[in-house]
């Protein structure tokens, strides 16, 4: 079965791929730099491709010989637009990793485009936002006129990628959003916080931009969500004077320096971050007569869940027909996805 991975030098990429060919599947490699996708493919006997996506036609022609792209190049406010453009053209699936609520509503806005021409458009197949999404699919299903929807997640004895550090520094000193009423609202990320029981601990957790601001109103229509990520509680005291430093985070110059610094020092988690962390999901719906609902996930670390998902879900489009549009991973698959990877659990 042979589809492409873009992004395929990255640290999340490289995980995707190793799974790919375990579990016996051809991915063709594709990425802008030979010299880094060139030795990753002749190790793994696989085939790759060259090209960038500042070329429509160009990207068009490489995508045309696919039913099914995953794109792992991140930052994805730089390379989902153009590649799900030319998808239109070329009339080949895209998934992709993202986790940039900007990115989901863009890729959205295609969905009659995508109709059109019968593929699929699903960002978002790894642990953005995956767990949290089957999690809210759950929930909306066990109380079905909940209005109101809480989503949270930490992580125990993971770590960080290169690449997500970089989606970091592209977005920094920028405003964070909620959902109230149906509407995207702009808020600061940060603007609340509190504790959180995710089962096997309490954590506080502040609120963040996660991709289910977005796509868990496509998937339940609840009209009202936040979401929140475990941190500590200096940081969200630091968080409420960051009104006064994010005019300098947007810059250039700062933004340069800080690329600079995690070029030079960080890669991604090391094994045993890798094999032994968690990641634990909490929710909570609530209704317009204060009923409520609360349910727990506990999964694997969050970039290996990002491969056991993306793999997972790739097989699973290739193999679907009749299914076109903008879709979200449990909106399409159901609440139960996260619990075909083993490891996951519903508690």
């Amino acid at each position: 079965m042979s589809f492409l991975i873009y992004g395929a030098s990255g640290y999340t990429g490289k995980l995707i791929i190793e799974l790919s060919v375990k579990k016996g599947l051809k991915p063709v490699l594709a990425g802008r730099t030979e010299a880094k996708i060139k030795p990753l493919a002749e190790k793994l006997g696989l085939e790759y491709l060259i090209f960038g996506l500042d070329k429509t036609d160009e990207v068009v022609l490489n995508l045309a010989k696919f039913s099914l792209v995953l794109n792992c190049a991140g930052p994805f406010s730089r390379t989902a637009k153009p590649m799900v453009e030319a998808c239109i053209v070329s009339k080949t699936h895209y998934l992709d990793i993202t986790g940039e609520i900007e990115v989901f509503e863009m890729i959205k806005s295609f969905d009659v485009k995508a109709k059109s021409t019968g593929i699929i458009l699903m960002p978002g197949v790894g642990f953005d936002v995956v767990p949290t999404d089957c999690l809210a699919k759950y929930l909306s299903e066990k109380l079905p006129d909940a209005t109101n929807l809480e989503l949270a997640f930490t992580s125990v004895g993971g770590s960080i990628s290169h690449g997500t550090v970089t989606t970091m520094i592209e977005s920094l000193g920028n405003k964070g959003f909620t959902r109230e009423n149906g509407i995207m609202i702009s808020k600061p990320t940060g603007y609340k916080g509190k504790l959180i029981d995710f089962g096997s601990l309490k954590q506080f957790a502040i609120t963040i931009p996660w991709g289910d601001v977005s796509t868990a109103y496509s998937t339940t229509g609840i009209p009202t969500i936040e979401t929140y990520a475990g941190a500590s509680k200096t940081a969200y005291y630091l968080m409420k004077f960051q009104f006064l430093f994010n005019p300098i985070l947007r810059t250039k110059f700062v933004k340069n320096l800080l690329q600079k610094y995690v070029d030079d020092k960080i890669s991604g988690p090391n094994e045993n971050h890798f094999q032994n962390g968690k990641s634990l999901i909490y929710g909570k719906v609530i209704n317009a007569k204060g009923q409520t609902v609360e349910a727990r996930i506990e999964t694997l670390e969050g970039y290996r869940l990002t491969a056991e998902a993306s793999v997972l879900i790739t097989e699973k489009v290739l193999d679907l027909k009749g299914v076109s549009g903008y879709q979200t991973p449990a909106g399409l698959f159901g609440h139960k996805l996260i619990l075909e990877i083993q490891g996951s659990k519903l508690v």
